[in-house]
């Protein structure tokens, strides 16, 4: 289908929602503007952005009352998400329908993944330690380097505000045996701000593979802790610091598979029980920042992120264990530099070394990442304007430059019209590289970056308490790596594929101090040039519905989430189909300082499936009732 024809589809199939969306619209109560940081480094309103942005705050965090990080990016704009089960089972982030691997993860500025896999471990993060999220959606190798070709996601732990020490704490449990609890103290004064606060959360999940491993529920079990802190000087610099660190165990079922040497048919399997995965993941960072001048602020950080994974399959002739720890030490310098007539360039360096420590035997454990950018944003003629520019060289595979062009025009006091041009690129995992040969995978050294070119239009309507957001984007995907059947039957990564990305999102959302009203959709579509199969695990629309009313000290809400069909394998004869799950919750607030809350997930106890394993599809949770009681100190 010709690009301009398929975009045509996608549009005429949100019409009907856009126009519902605006026939709701009403002026009850002022919106605030929201402010974001993570599309250009820089301060903005979400409104002044060129991006397409979507944020998370606190306040909604706590009104959807997650049991998992997942749950807050399910069905959002622009997000896909498959997982081989609940509670701490893999997670993978499909932005805007790039690979796994090609979402950004970073927590307070802290690049976060696992080296050998290059994706990060989002199942691990704890939502109770999460002041806010922001997404952006599209590339943004051109400022934060490799990894980016999707969009990134930035994780900001709690903070502290002005003002004496307030404690604040929870309790909480329900179905599948889960408890959690938790507590932290905050506050701070007119030059320090502070944090600190620690969580648990265990749970006996469920059985998410039937018929492979043992049958019994796969648990798991997260502790985390988190601090922050900020101070000013009397010379005028400003120290900063920031932790989150958190630990447990998951367990999943597991099988060893029994192959034909010299046929590579499947001959036997035999289970392992007991399995689990010992994890610790950490994310650490200090800084200082003084304005030198009135137009000049520069800033200098030091942080580190670990990823680090124990496997153990228990098994009745021999025991399995794996061990596989990344450990990624950062330094950055960035200067922000205030020009004429209001134009702002943000320019600076970053480098890091990624370290890999593992049980198997990895051709090579290490590798240096420095990178060069600036980021130069203002108006022109009534034209706001951004660009960016960055240069990486990499140990493996040499130097690599990307650019981006943004634009945006406001066609009237409520309405904004943008664009952007933009390049992005992957570097390969340590896996896809160095991976000692086995039965079943060959890594291969000579791979080369995955390469992408992302086109967007974008329009947003903001309104007193509304505000509505649509974008279409067309993202090509060059040297795409994909496992490839090597002479001996073993699965080795090749550059062979080509993809090719295109879809329309749309946001809207209604807010006053009575309703909260949020709404996305997504329609996608997706092709690997090779073969015209749709991408694996790319469903072709999403959308979600979030609906909160408070009544006096009442609140009550609902999220209807949804997928349209995806296919499990590349050949598109392995389809997932589509499903839809709704939640319920309400809170109570007893006083000033006590609040008891409550929610029913996956309401009407639908059965669907994100992803297979040989045929055996891994297993979602069903109704879920969860109660929790918080305190917060005034």
């Amino acid at each position: 289908m010709p690009y301009s024809s398929s975009l045509r589809v996608l549009l005429t199939r949100s019409l009907f929602l856009s126009s519902c969306l605006a026939a709701t619209a009403t002026y009850a109560a002022e919106r605030l503007d929201p402010i974001v940081v993570t599309a250009t480094r820089a301060p903005q309103t979400i409104d002044q952005t060129l991006s397409s942005v979507t944020i998370i705050e606190r306040e909604e965090i706590e009104r959807l009352q997650p049991q998992q990080f997942t749950d807050l990016l399910r069905g959002r704009a622009g997000i896909g998400l498959a997982d081989t089960g609940p509670f701490g089972k893999t997670s993978s982030v499909f932005t805007r329908g790039s690979n796994a691997n090609h979402t950004l993860l970073l927590v307070d500025g802290v690049r976060m993944g696992s080296a050998t896999t290059g994706a990060p471990a989002w199942q691990y993060l704890p939502p109770s330690e999460i002041e806010r999220v922001e997404i952006v959606r599209g590339p943004r190798t051109s400022i934060y380097g490799s990894d980016a070709i999707g969009g990134v996601i930035q994780v900001f732990t709690r903070e502290g505000r002005e003002g004496p020490p307030r404690v604040n704490a929870f309790v909480g449990g329900g179905s599948f045996n889960t408890r959690e609890l938790g507590a932290g103290v905050a506050g701070g004064t007119a030059d320090t701000r502070y944090s600190l606060s620690a969580s648990h959360f265990d749970t006996d999940g469920i059985d998410v593979l039937s018929g492979v491993g043992d049958d019994d529920p796969d648990g798991y079990d997260n502790t985390s802790v988190s601090g922050k802190v900020r101070h000013r000087l009397q010379n005028g610099i400003e120290v900063f610091g920031s932790l989150l660190y958190s630990e447990g165990r998951t367990e999943f079922d597991a099988d060893e598979f029994i192959f034909d040497p010299d046929t590579f048919e499947l001959v036997d399997v035999r289970a392992y029980s007991p399995a689990y995965s010992d994890y610790r993941q950490s994310a650490v960072r200090v800084g200082l920042r003084r304005a030198v001048t009135a137009n000049w602020d520069p800033q200098l950080a030091l942080s580190q992120s670990r990823d680090e994974l124990f496997n153990f399959e228990g098994g009745t002739v021999a025991d399995r264990e794996s061990r596989f720890d990344t450990r990624r030490d950062m330094a950055e310098w960035q200067n922000t530099i205030g020009l004429h007539r209001g134009w702002l360039l943000l320019a600076g360096i970053d480098a890091y070394e990624d370290r890999l420590s593992s049980t198997e035997a990895f051709a090579e454990d290490s590798r240096y990442n420095i990178g060069v950018y600036s980021i130069i944003e203002g108006q022109l003629g009534g034209h706001d304007l951004t660009a960016s520019l960055r240069r990486d060289d990499n140990e493996q595979f040499g130097g690599k430059t990307t650019g981006q062009l943004g634009w945006g025009l406001p066609v009237s006091d409520n309405t904004r019209v943008r664009g952007s041009v933009g390049t992005a690129f992957n570097a390969p995992s340590f896996n896809e590289l160095y991976f000692p040969g086995s039965a079943f995978f060959q890594g291969n050294p000579d791979l080369d970056p995955e390469e992408s070119r992302t086109v967007e239009f974008g329009v947003r309507y903001t309104s007193g308490p509304i505000f509505v957001d649509a974008a279409v984007f067309h993202t090509r995907i060059d040297d795409l790596i994909a496992n490839v059947t090597d002479d001996q039957g073993r699965f080795s990564p090749q550059n062979v594929d080509e993809a090719r990305i295109q879809g329309l999102e749309l946001e809207a959302g209604y807010q006053t101090s009575d309703w909260v009203t949020r709404t996305a959709l997504t329609v996608l579509d997706t092709e690997d040039r090779e073969t015209g199969n749709e991408l694996r695990r790319r469903p072709s629309a999403s959308a979600r519905l979030d609906i909160d009313r408070r009544i006096g000290n009442l609140s009550v809400g609902g999220s209807l989430v949804g997928q349209a069909r995806s296919f499990e394998d590349s050949d598109n004869t392995d389809r997932l189909s589509g499903f839809a799950t709704f939640d319920l919750r309400a809170s109570y607030a007893i006083d000033r300082e006590w609040t008891v809350s409550a929610s029913a997930q996956n309401l009407f106890d639908r059965d669907y499936v994100v992803s297979r394993q040989f045929g055996t599809d891994y297993n979602q949770p069903g109704r879920g009732v969860f109660v929790s009681l918080t305190y917060q100190q005034h």
